[in-house]
Protein backbone atom coordinates (compact mmCIF):
# COMPACT_ATOMS: atom_id res chain seq x y z
CA UNK A 1 0.00 0.00 0.00
CA UNK A 2 2.50 2.70 -1.01
CA UNK A 3 0.55 5.89 -0.56
CA UNK A 4 -1.22 7.40 -3.78
CA UNK A 5 -3.69 10.00 -3.51
CA UNK A 6 -7.07 8.49 -2.16
CA UNK A 7 -7.12 5.64 0.05
CA UNK A 8 -3.50 4.57 -0.21
CA UNK A 9 -2.67 7.94 1.71
CA UNK A 10 -5.30 7.26 3.90
CA UNK A 11 -4.33 3.79 5.10
CA UNK A 12 -0.76 5.38 5.50
CA UNK A 13 -1.81 7.65 7.85
CA UNK A 14 -3.83 5.25 9.83
CA UNK A 15 -1.20 3.07 10.28
CA UNK A 16 1.03 6.28 11.41
CA UNK A 17 -1.72 6.82 13.80
CA UNK A 18 -2.01 3.32 15.13
CA UNK A 19 1.73 3.14 15.66
CA UNK A 20 1.11 6.10 18.06
CA UNK A 21 -1.65 4.40 19.77
CA UNK A 22 -0.05 0.50 19.81
CA UNK A 23 3.00 1.94 21.25
CA UNK A 24 1.37 4.56 23.97
CA UNK A 25 -0.43 1.18 25.24
CA UNK A 26 3.25 -0.32 25.25
CA UNK A 27 1.64 -3.42 22.47
CA UNK A 28 5.30 -4.09 21.17
CA UNK A 29 4.45 -6.45 19.27
CA UNK A 30 3.56 -3.98 16.49
CA UNK A 31 6.82 -3.84 16.22
CA UNK A 32 6.77 -7.27 13.95
CA UNK A 33 3.12 -6.76 13.03
CA UNK A 34 3.70 -3.00 11.99
CA UNK A 35 7.33 -2.53 10.75
CA UNK A 36 9.28 -3.81 8.08
CA UNK A 37 11.80 -6.29 9.07
CA UNK A 38 14.37 -4.16 7.43
CA UNK A 39 13.12 -0.83 9.27
CA UNK A 40 15.64 1.93 10.30
CA UNK A 41 15.00 4.88 12.35
CA UNK A 42 17.60 8.29 11.62
CA UNK A 43 17.87 9.85 15.43
CA UNK A 44 19.34 13.13 15.72
CA UNK A 45 22.67 12.79 17.49
CA UNK A 46 23.14 9.09 17.18
CA UNK A 47 25.42 8.32 14.10
CA UNK A 48 24.14 5.36 12.97
CA UNK A 49 20.12 4.59 12.24
CA UNK A 50 18.64 2.04 14.62
CA UNK A 51 17.42 -1.18 13.49
CA UNK A 52 14.13 -2.61 14.23
CA UNK A 53 16.09 -4.59 17.33
CA UNK A 54 17.92 -1.31 18.07
CA UNK A 55 14.32 0.17 17.56
CA UNK A 56 12.50 -1.92 20.28
CA UNK A 57 15.50 -1.66 22.91
CA UNK A 58 15.21 2.06 22.26
CA UNK A 59 11.02 2.10 22.74
CA UNK A 60 11.11 -0.66 26.15
CA UNK A 61 13.64 2.19 27.78
CA UNK A 62 11.26 5.37 26.62
CA UNK A 63 8.02 3.30 28.04
CA UNK A 64 10.01 2.40 31.14
CA UNK A 65 11.46 5.81 31.93
CA UNK A 66 7.68 7.68 30.91
CA UNK A 67 5.24 4.83 31.62
CA UNK A 68 2.09 6.98 30.89
CA UNK A 69 3.30 8.59 27.90
CA UNK A 70 0.59 9.87 25.60
CA UNK A 71 0.84 11.29 22.09
CA UNK A 72 -1.18 13.86 20.28
CA UNK A 73 -0.91 14.16 16.81
CA UNK A 74 -1.44 17.53 16.09
CA UNK A 75 -0.91 17.19 12.27
CA UNK A 76 -0.33 14.74 9.00
CA UNK A 77 0.99 15.39 5.78
CA UNK A 78 1.15 12.77 3.36
CA UNK A 79 2.00 12.23 -0.20
CA UNK A 80 3.07 9.11 -1.76
CA UNK A 81 4.77 6.59 0.40
CA UNK A 82 5.86 9.40 3.29
CA UNK A 83 3.86 10.53 6.18
CA UNK A 84 4.74 13.47 8.43
CA UNK A 85 3.85 13.81 12.03
CA UNK A 86 3.77 16.80 14.11
CA UNK A 87 3.02 15.16 17.76
CA UNK A 88 3.37 16.48 21.30
CA UNK A 89 3.39 13.81 24.28
CA UNK A 90 2.70 14.22 28.06
CA UNK A 91 3.60 11.50 30.85
CA UNK A 92 6.13 11.31 34.19
CA UNK A 93 9.39 10.57 34.45
CA UNK A 94 9.30 7.49 36.29
CA UNK A 95 12.58 5.71 35.19
CA UNK A 96 15.87 6.27 34.37
CA UNK A 97 16.70 8.20 31.33
CA UNK A 98 19.48 8.84 29.05
CA UNK A 99 21.55 8.31 32.51
CA UNK A 100 18.93 10.55 34.49
CA UNK A 101 16.98 8.80 37.70
CA UNK A 102 13.66 9.12 37.90
CA UNK A 103 12.34 12.77 39.26
CA UNK A 104 8.90 12.19 39.45
CA UNK A 105 8.51 14.97 36.85
CA UNK A 106 5.62 15.74 34.39
CA UNK A 107 6.84 16.51 30.62
CA UNK A 108 5.85 17.52 27.96
CA UNK A 109 7.83 16.18 24.46
CA UNK A 110 7.21 17.20 20.81
CA UNK A 111 8.40 16.34 17.61
CA UNK A 112 8.10 15.36 13.71
CA UNK A 113 8.20 12.04 12.65
CA UNK A 114 8.86 11.40 8.71
CA UNK A 115 7.40 7.91 8.00
CA UNK A 116 8.34 5.48 4.81
CA UNK A 117 5.75 3.19 4.37
CA UNK A 118 6.69 0.44 1.83
CA UNK A 119 4.27 -2.45 0.94
CA UNK A 120 2.13 -1.38 3.99
CA UNK A 121 4.71 -1.79 6.85
CA UNK A 122 6.76 1.24 8.53
CA UNK A 123 9.87 1.08 6.74
CA UNK A 124 12.10 3.73 7.91
CA UNK A 125 11.75 6.71 10.35
CA UNK A 126 13.34 9.97 10.27
CA UNK A 127 12.71 11.89 13.69
CA UNK A 128 13.61 15.07 15.29
CA UNK A 129 12.50 15.36 19.21
CA UNK A 130 12.74 18.54 20.83
CA UNK A 131 15.24 16.98 23.43
CA UNK A 132 16.76 20.19 25.01
CA UNK A 133 13.06 21.03 25.74
CA UNK A 134 12.70 17.60 27.69
CA UNK A 135 16.44 17.72 29.16
CA UNK A 136 15.44 21.31 30.67
CA UNK A 137 12.19 20.50 31.98
CA UNK A 138 14.23 17.16 34.06
CA UNK A 139 16.38 20.21 35.66
CA UNK A 140 19.61 18.51 33.31
CA UNK A 141 20.12 21.67 31.08
CA UNK A 142 19.48 25.32 31.56
CA UNK A 143 19.50 27.27 28.58
CA UNK A 144 20.43 31.17 29.17
CA UNK A 145 19.09 33.33 26.08
CA UNK A 146 19.96 36.48 26.30
CA UNK A 147 18.09 39.57 24.06
CA UNK A 148 19.51 42.75 23.36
Amino acid sequence: MIGTPGNGVVANETLVRRRFVELDKQNFAVFDEMFDPSYVLHFPGIPTPMNLETTKRFYRLLYAAFPDLQHNIIEQISARDKVVTRWAAQGTHRGAWMGIPATGTRIILTGINIYTITSGKLSESNVNWDMLGLMQQLNTVTLRLQVP
